[in-house]
């Protein structure tokens, strides 16, 4: 799937090679939706998580002056005041970082699953000789997918630059006058220059993910087009070769009309249209229950069921109006219905008297 594009790959990939590509694990995918979504997450449960982690950091730090005095004690009391604190130490950071991390790492799966679906494949992580090669790996390195990546960097570091250029703008009015405020001041201004940063940052990392997206969807199809050639080669893989398929349709043929025509000589009589339809009929008194369709057919069939007819004296009549309705209502192979019983009760008798 990674050979190079070639100037016949004209035509959109057909859905076995789209199949094909995500076996191996070749998807249109975009890393960056996929940060940018992550990015999100992160910003939305630090905010909701501050409240609890701030109450945690604030126990903790307590209990840590309540047993300065007991840990400078020397003796079991001091070394137990220690332990109970390192413990107390790591209780408060699983409790204030594994929810965010569990939630971030569901939310990043999320999106990747919502990008590709369900897939698991190997061969993605398999190591490759191809990669050992150091042309190869020039050639990746200079590649338009490369360059992609640089520009999409570049463009990333410049909007970062910018939106802290014009946050600052934003808020310097307001830490210009923090000499002169309180202490409660000075949260406020870091949490709003926080906050537009992120909003900021979370804007322009949105828009760049769409366009990434797009690119990463266009460069796919892109990758995967085939050339005629490809596609006539696809279809004999998948379905023969066409005078493969043709040969084994003409035995069928063959076949289906030799079991025909020797159903036909067999039969007890049959009836014509007078050229155009030919149905044979079967009857034989105390082995079957009702007369027997045994072959029917129009236009050169109904040649054949003549022929075969004429050579095994098999009588011949001609009824338009049965040889239509036994064509159109019975099926092969099935007893005649109650409509046609007197007409084929008077065709088998004229056959007989035909034998005798």
């Amino acid at each position: 799937m990674a050979k190079e594009q070639s100037g016949d790959q004209t035509e959109k990939p057909t859905p076995k090679r789209l199949k094909d590509a995500r076996k191996e694990g070749n998807v249109a995918k975009s890393r960056e939706l996929s940060g940018t979504i992550t990015l999100l997450c992160w910003l939305v449960v630090a905010w909701l998580a501050v409240p609890p982690i701030r109450g945690q950091l604030q126990e903790l730090f307590q209990r840590f002056i309540d047993s300065i005095g007991m840990a400078g004690q020397v003796g079991p009391h001091g070394l137990q005041a220690i332990q109970a604190l390192g413990w107390e130490a790591c209780k408060t950071l699983l409790v204030v970082t594994l929810p965010v991390l569990v939630s971030v790492s569901l939310v990043g799966l999320l999106s990747e699953f919502l990008q590709v679906g369900g897939l698991f494949t190997l061969k993605r992580i398999l190591p490759k000789g191809e990669h050992l090669n150091p042309a190869e790996g020039l050639k990746r390195m200079f590649s338009q997918n490369n360059f992609v990546e640089v520009v999409k960097s570049l463009l990333k570091t410049a909007g970062l630059v910018a939106i802290f250029v014009l946050v600052l703008e934003r808020v310097m009015p307001e830490i210009m006058r923090l000499p002169v405020g309180s202490l409660s001041d000075v949260g406020a201004a870091h949490w709003h220059a926080l906050m537009w940063l992120g909003i900021w940052t979370i804007c322009v990392f949105a828009l760049l993910s769409v366009l990434d997206a797009l690119y990463q969807r266009y460069a796919f199809i892109k990758k995967m087009k085939m050339s005629r050639r490809d596609i006539r080669q696809e279809l004999r893989d998948t379905e023969g070769d066409a005078l493969v398929k043709g040969r084994r349709r003409q035995l069928h043929q063959e076949w289906a009309q030799q079991n025909m025509l020797n159903a036909v000589r067999n039969a007890s009589a049959v009836v014509v249209n007078p050229e155009h339809i030919a149905v044979a009929i079967v009857y034989e008194q105390g082995k079957t229950e009702l007369p027997v369709v045994c072959a029917k057919g129009e236009d050169y069939e109904a040649q054949l069921i003549r022929e075969a007819a004429e050579e095994a004296g098999v009588p011949i009549m001609r009824n338009v109006e049965l040889a239509r309705g036994l064509h159109e209502k019975v099926g092969l192979d099935e007893y005649i219905s109650a409509e046609f019983f007197r007409a084929v009760a008077e065709l088998l008798r004229w056959a007989e008297t035909i034998r005798r």
